[in-house]
């Protein structure tokens, strides 16, 4: 069993989902990350053990960049530092440009684009001591390259 441990973001469903439950199978001790999604992140992690791997949850919101530190500081001086992390939480708010309101534009640009800082700053020298090499996966969007339709908050943050 490997011991290298990822932290997947936004792990409750979806992609995020998907990505730890790829990890748990090739032997990667999983932190499935969750935001509200409590219960579906225990089935993720639960998932994971059943398949003979190793996973716990962790909950944050990663637009909060002090309590992000604060949770994942706490982890790494009780487990060690993480080898790798997938940034894959994200979130959606459409709107015309001209409807998009202040609050859609800064929930979409602090959950996707924010949460990249908050979230590797506290890991990434944690990750560099540990001298294993060390991933880190970022999620993009087709969106970023080319905006779509009542997404110019998203096509920004992607």
């Amino acid at each position: 069993m490997n011991t290298k441990r990822i932290l997947v973001t936004g792990a409750s469903r979806g992609i995020g989902k998907a990505c730890a439950l790829a990890l748990g199978k090739s032997g990667y001790a999983v932190t499935v990350h969750y935001r509200s999604g409590r219960e579906q992140a225990e089935a993720v992690a639960k998932q994971i053990v059943n398949e003979g791997g190793v996973a716990q949850t962790m909950q944050f919101d990663v637009t909060q960049r002090e309590q992000v530190s604060e949770t994942l500081l706490k982890d790494i001086e009780k487990n060690g530092a993480f080898y790798g992390v997938v940034c894959n939480a994200g979130i959606a708010a459409d709107n015309a440009f001209p409807a998009l309101t202040g609050e859609q534009w800064d929930s979409v640009i602090h959950t996707n684009l924010d949460a990249f800082y908050n979230v590797l700053y506290p890991l990434v020298m944690p990750m560099i001591r540990l001298r294993q090499g060390g991933r880190i996966v970022t999620l993009s969007s087709v969106s970023g390259v080319i905006g779509n339709r009542g997404q110019t908050n998203y096509s920004a943050a992607k």
